[in-house]
């Protein structure tokens, strides 16, 4: 797993405390919340990328793969990316839209000693035609199909760390 970031642990480490005086002795000790805090959204974090995987296109796994690589620097912080984005299509998997040449309507050109191409200089445009994922669970959008399917499962994630 990626670097355990202690967010939580920090800030309540701060409001620890210990008074004594006359007759009376109290010590407030916030550290342990702060560490199950930190470990709950550890727990979240790893779960929401996992789920979305389910979820991500899947042709070469390069942009799990990635996507996965930034996740990792991040992991128990909050942030869980959908997508890296500097992997060049991972915006436009992400849309789930295809985007044509704007005179020719098609996504791009072929020739069998070359490859794909697209007209040099010119910007596609969003088409009304939907991407064909090879994953058959692959959604556009798919932190938000996550979220519609596994945000129960999240909570129940949370809470089990908070309790431990």
């Amino acid at each position: 797993m990626g670097r355990v970031h202690s967010f939580f642990d920090k800030i309540f480490h701060k409001y620890n405390f210990k008074r004594t005086g006359n007759g009376f002795n109290i010590v407030m000790n916030y550290t342990p919340l702060g560490i199950a805090l930190d470990r709950a959204q550890l727990a979240l974090d790893s779960q929401v990328w996992a789920d979305m995987q389910q979820y991500m296109p899947f042709a070469t796994g390069n942009l799990i793969r990635q996507t996965n690589t930034l996740n990792q620097t991040v992991l128990g912080t909050g942030k869980v990316y959908k997508y890296d984005p500097n992997v060049e299509y991972a915006h436009y998997m992400y849309e789930g839209i295809l985007y044509v040449d704007p005179v020719y309507r098609i996504g791009g050109f072929y020739s069998p000693d070359y490859g794909f191409w697209s007209r040099a200089g010119v910007t596609k445009v969003p088409s009304s035609r939907g991407l064909n994922y090879t994953n058959p669970k692959a959604k556009p959008h798919w932190d938000e199909e996550a979220i519609k399917n596994h945000s129960n499962e999240w909570l129940a994630i949370v809470k089990k760390e908070l309790n431990k």
